[in-house]
């Protein structure tokens, strides 16, 4: 019952997230072509020092908001296009500022304390930490609305207080899938043109992969164990 019960949730959440991005196919590409504007973006910028980094971290903040904003959409089952570039450029740009600059005052803070060996251990078991907090903070930010640090971290710790197993079960399934890919485990080298192939199968991936957690969130947050058995139960 349980497990049939999941199975079912995570298949109406995957089966969702291909209708929805069937919708708007051309999002497939959007990922690879961020990654590519952002990396040439880079290179223009590093000889510029410490004025670089700044941009690129504007940069960065950009690029996020422009992703969100899209996934938002696909989730809701919009029809989006191009001409939504520019609404798309600001509607995150300054959650991402915010969640970035925290990061970086916290940083800050505990680089006193990463200077051993001891606190490189540290460093990383934050990091680690930072990941699992944060883990649904792009669902939070463009379905809750949080536009702030703590506020983002405060209600994605809480989420994955309540549904963590829920949660973190086909994420780290997809983990496993990604690094079997990357592994080359899965000979992607076969496939015509892998400079250029790989790239675009593995940002179209990505986007499946968060759509699909975008409906999941949805089915998972304000709903308790015994309601999500009782409504997707009965069913069975």
């Amino acid at each position: 019952m349980f497990l049939l019960v999941y199975a079912r949730i995570y298949g109406t959440a995957f089966v969702d997230a291909l209708v929805a991005i069937a919708r708007n196919a051309w999002t497939l590409v959007l990922p690879i072509a961020l990654l590519y504007a952002f990396d040439l973006l880079g290179g223009l910028v590093m000889p510029m020092g410490i004025a670089g980094g700044f941009l690129l971290a504007l940069a960065r903040s950009a690029a996020l908001s422009i992703y969100t904003y899209f996934v938002a959409q696909v989730v809701a089952k919009n029809k989006v296009g191009l001409s939504d570039l520019r609404t798309s450029l600001g509607a995150y740009f300054w959650t991402w500022i915010n969640v970035f600059f925290g990061v970086w005052i916290i940083s800050l803070l505990l680089g006193p304390m990463t200077v051993t060996a001891d606190g490189q251990r540290l460093r990383s078991a934050l990091f680690m930490l930072a990941l699992v907090v944060f883990n649904a903070a792009p669902e939070i930010i463009y379905i809750k609305g949080t536009s702030g640090f703590i506020e983002t971290a405060q209600r994605s710790f809480a989420f994955l207080q309540e549904c963590w197993i829920e949660w973190f079960v086909p994420n780290a399934l997809i983990l496993g899938g990604v690094w079997l890919l990357l592994s080359g485990t899965i000979p992607l080298s076969a496939l015509p043109a892998p400079g250029l192939t790989i790239p675009v199968l593995l940002g179209a991936l990505l986007h499946l992969v968060m759509v699909f957690r975008g409906f999941l969130f949805q089915m998972l947050d304000g709903s308790t164990h015994r309601q999500r058995l009782f409504k997707y139960g009965r069913k069975t």
